[in-house]
């Protein structure tokens, strides 16, 4: 492919107006009712609000006595009193009798408390006599001690879950127990991915001389799945324009697109070449980042195309960076506005050089060490390989300057995925 005036090198995006860009391009998915146990991971679409009290009526927290103060005895029942039991309760009966001074009704925890009871005594705070139809306590007793009053931990009406809260186990178990059993939540999106290369090959053919499996395109879908999003693979072709086209078309079917490779401007690099062939909106050609500056982002159909560099570090960079917080919009997470997510400050064990005008990212192994965290760059002896990645959690993220870092220095990190 001959040189042409269409492949001069752009000038570079910075990654924040990037991402503004990329934000801006993407809407949120519609919504749907699934039930609760499905919602697991999704995204609330809507305010969760109390329909019902919790507890919704007040019970017993040990198994003892129900009693009631005896009247003008004052705040608490002295020990050495005495009651006379007249009923059994467990936990999911309701007692028949009231509890009046004097008497008093034995409860399973969790029982509902009788109505009169004001306090229940442990059942080890009490000796048993004459038949184990009279009890007399062994140590004083405050009202309301050992019970759970209705509405103590939730009030109906009360907000429990904000829209766009992703939803876990906990969630869902408050929920259960408030009997919610179906939630409202974003649609998933639907996220096709493809590679593009000659050497390339999917898992289920055999590796031939010359070639290397697919790997990064298996990362891209693992880390889609993992994140919420609906994974389809497109799998791997050829670095052919034809190819391109019609993957890309094939790929509209989803709402929105990964290719990974052939956004270099060389002679089979032919993603910007499709991108004008397919009149693709382009809004971006070049990030100032590093590794990852060869990132195009456009727009077909409605559909965003995130066309990612082949290196398998600066495709993890440029999903972390910039696609990610644009799935996470259009699955209606909350906290995708900022470009870097979150970073911790941590010490530099090693030496790290920034890149004049370009945001550098480096690989990183954070180890807790003599209680401070601490992160170790990654070599790239494996040009081309995920072993680095395979040894990294996390990035250092340099400024836009030509910085020199070295060990004692504090920097800038982000995990992967918020893990350590």
């Amino acid at each position: 492919m001959l040189w042409s005036p269409q492949r001069r090198e752009r000038k570079m995006l910075p990654v924040e107006e990037a991402f503004q860009r990329i934000i801006q391009s993407v809407k949120t998915k519609g919504t749907e009712d699934v039930a609760l146990i499905d919602g697991l991971n999704r995204i609330l679409a809507d305010d969760v609000v109390a329909p019902m009290d919790l507890p919704p009526f007040s019970h017993a927290t040990v198994d003892g006595f129900a009693i009631c103060r005896q009247e003008g005895k004052g705040a608490s029942i002295p020990k050495g009193s005495r009651f006379r039991v007249i009923e059994n309760v467990r936990a999911g009966s309701v007692a028949r009798r009231r509890v009046k001074s004097g008497f008093a009704i034995r409860v399973m925890t969790g029982a509902q408390l009788p109505l009169g009871a004001d306090a229940v005594i442990k059942e080890e705070d009490t000796t048993l006599r004459e038949s184990r139809t009279l009890i007399q306590i062994e140590r004083s007793v405050a009202p309301y001690e050992n019970l759970a009053s209705a509405g103590e931990s939730v009030h109906r009406g009360e907000l429990i879950l904000q829209r766009g809260t992703t939803l876990r186990p906990r969630n869902i178990g408050i929920l259960a127990s408030l009997g919610i059993h179906e939630v409202e939540v974003f649609q998933q999106p639907a996220v096709a991915v493809f590679s593009t290369g000659n050497e390339l090959v999917g898992l289920e053919n055999r590796l031939e001389s010359g070639k290397i499996f697919a790997s990064s395109l298996y990362v891209l879908l693992a880390k889609l799945k993992a994140s919420g999003c609906v994974p389809v693979s497109l799998g791997v072709i050829r670095d052919d324009a034809a190819h391109i086209r019609k993957q890309i078309r094939s790929g509209l079917v989803a709402d929105a697109i990964i290719t990974i490779g052939g956004t270099q401007r060389g002679d089979l690099d032919w993603v910007r070449d499709v991108f004008r062939q397919m009149k693709i909106h382009t809004k971006i050609d070049g990030v100032a980042i590093s590794p990852g500056k060869s990132f195009i982002f456009g727009i077909l159909e409605e559909k965003p195309i995130f066309s990612l560099p082949g290196s398998p570090t600066a495709c993890i960079v440029v999903f972390e960076e910039l696609v990610r917080p644009a799935l996470m919009k259009m699955k209606g997470e909350i906290g995708y506005q900022n470009p870097a997510g979150s970073t911790i400050k941590m010490i530099l064990d090693g030496k790290v050089c920034g890149k004049t005008k370009l945001r550098k990212y480096v690989l990183a192994s954070v180890v807790l060490r003599d209680g401070r965290l601490t992160a170790i760059p990654i070599n790239r002896e494996h040009r081309g390989s995920l072993m680095p990645i395979a040894k990294a959690n996390g990035f250092i993220i340099l400024p836009d300057d030509n910085i020199e870092m070295r060990s004692g220095n504090e920097v800038n990190v982000r995990l992967f995925d918020g893990d350590l």
